[in-house]
C-alpha cells in the first residue's frame, strides 16, 4: 500500500509539472506569436511608404505541396494575403455599366514582379489590370497567383492545381523570365526551382528533420521563429545555394527550353478546358538606354551578370517556337527609351507607375480575348 501511495503521489507530482509546463508553453508561445505578429505589422504599417527604400514584405514562408513555398496569411496597411498566400487585388466598385455581364475571370502567373514587391496592394499589375479593364467598360475578376522567386513551371503547377480543383479561369496570364534565368545561373542547370533553402533536403538530416521543421514551424511558430533566429545570429547557417558560375551554351539554350515546353503545355491545357493564355517576357533594366543614377547604380551592383541577361534574352527574340506564337509577347524593350527611372530596387522589380506601364502593355490583349470570347459564347447560344 505504501508503494502504490507513493507511486499515485508521484503520478499526481508528475501530471502537475506537466500541466504547468504545457501551460507555460501555451502562454509563452502566445506572446511570442503576438510579438512576432505586431513586429510583422511595426513593419509593414508603422513607416510612410516610401518607393525609394527597400520594400517591406512578409516575414517566413509556408511550405506548400509541390511549388515549395506560399506567403502566410496577413492583414496590413498597404499589404494583405489571404488565407491562401494570395495577394489582393483591387475589385471594381459594385454597379456600373459593365455590372449587366458576368465578370471575366483573369489568373495571373509570375514571380515577385508579379506579386508586387515594393508595391502597394492596389498598384500591383494585377490591381493596375484590373482598373484599366474596368475603365474601358469591362469589369473583371482578377486574381494574383504570382509568388516571390516562382519561375514558371511553378506557375504551371499552381494553375494545374487550381483546375484540378474545377476553379478554371477565362484567362490565364503570365509574366516571366527573369527567375528562370535566374534559377540557371543559381544552379548552374536549368529546370530547378530558385533557393535551395526552401526545397532542398539537408542529406545529414534527411526527411523527418525537414517534417520536424515543417511541424514546428505550423504549430509553435512563436518558439520556431525565436529559436531560428537565436541561431542564425549565433551561427549563421551555411549556404545551400550551389557555386554560381558562368552558364554554357547548353545550360543557356535548355532554359529558353524549359521554358518554351511550360508555355506548350499551358496552351493544351487551354484547349482542353476552354480558358485563353497569354505571355508576356518581361523587361530588365540592363537593356533601358537612359538611366537614372539610381538606376547606374543598381546596374553596378547587379548579382547576375548582364551579360547572361543579353545572351538568353537574344536566344528569346530568335526562338520561332516563342516568336511565332500569337499568344506570346516580348515586352522586354518596353522601357528602352523611357528615361522615367521605373527601377527602384534591382534590375528587375518596378515602381507602382513601372507596374502600370505594364498592365498597360497587357491591357488590349485582354480585351482582344474577352470579346473573342464573348463572340464564341454568343454564338454558341444561337445554335
Amino acid at each position: 500500500m505504501r508503494s502504490l501511495k507513493a507511486i499515485g503521489a508521484g503520478l499526481r507530482i508528475g501530471w502537475l509539472i506537466l500541466g504547468a509546463a504545457l501551460i507555460l508553453i501555451i502562454g509563452s508561445e502566445a506572446g511570442l506569436r503576438l510579438a512576432s505578429d505586431l513586429k510583422d505589422r511595426y513593419r509593414n504599417t508603422g513607416h510612410v511608404y516610401d518607393l525609394t527604400k527597400k520594400p517591406s514584405s512578409v516575414s517566413g514562408f509556408l511550405p506548400h505541396p509541390y511549388v515549395h513555398w506560399r506567403h502566410p496569411p496577413f492583414q496590413g496597411q498597404y499589404l494583405n494575403v489571404n488565407r491562401d498566400g494570395l495577394r489582393a487585388t483591387w475589385s471594381p466598385p459594385p454597379g456600373g455599366t459593365a455590372a449587366d455581364r458576368p465578370p471575366v475571370r483573369v489568373f495571373t502567373f509570375g514571380g515577385s514582379t508579379m506579386w508586387g514587391s515594393g508595391a502597394r496592394d492596389d498598384y500591383t499589375i494585377p490591381s493596375h489590370l484590373s482598373k484599366l479593364l474596368y475603365a474601358k467598360g469591362y469589369r473583371a475578376e482578377v486574381t494574383n497567383y504570382g509568388e516571390i522567386a516562382y519561375v514558371s513551371t511553378q506557375g504551371v503547377i499552381t494553375l494545374l492545381h487550381r483546375i484540378q480543383r474545377g476553379d478554371v479561369p477565362d484567362i490565364a496570364l503570365f509574366y516571366q523570365g527573369i527567375d528562370d534565368l535566374s534559377a540557371s545561373y543559381e544552379h548552374g542547370t536549368a529546370g530547378l526551382p530558385r533557393h535551395g533553402r526552401f526545397w532542398r533536403l539537408d542529406p545529414n538530416r534527411g526527411l523527418s528533420w525537414a517534417h520536424g521543421q515543417e511541424f514546428l514551424s505550423r504549430n509553435f511558430r512563436g518558439f520556431h521563429r525565436l529559436v531560428t533566429g537565436l541561431w542564425h545570429r549565433v551561427r549563421p547557417a551555411a549556404s545551400t545555394r550551389p557555386q554560381a558560375r558562368p552558364l554554357g551554351d547548353e545550360v543557356a539554350r535548355q532554359t529558353v527550353h524549359v521554358y518554351e515546353s511550360n508555355l506548350t503545355f499551358i496552351e493544351l491545357l487551354g484547349r482542353g478546358y476552354g480558358f485563353e493564355p497569354l505571355f508576356y517576357w518581361q523587361p530588365t533594366l540592363f537593356s533601358k538606354q537612359y538611366r537614372s543614377p539610381r538606376e547606374q547604380a543598381i546596374v553596378e551592383r547587379a548579382a547576375v551578370p548582364e551579360k547572361l541577361f543579353d545572351d538568353i534574352y537574344q536566344r528569346v527574340q530568335r526562338s520561332e517556337a516563342l516568336n511565332g506564337n500569337p499568344h506570346f509577347h516580348d515586352i522586354s524593350d518596353l522601357f528602352d527609351d523611357s528615361e522615367e527611372p521605373y527601377y527602384f530596387q534591382d534590375a528587375y522589380h518596378l515602381s507602382e507607375p513601372g507596374n502600370q506601364q505594364i498592365a498597360a502593355a497587357m491591357v488590349d490583349d485582354l480585351i482582344e480575348l474577352i470579346e473573342r470570347h464573348r463572340a464564341a459564347a454568343a454564338e454558341s447560344a444561337m445554335q
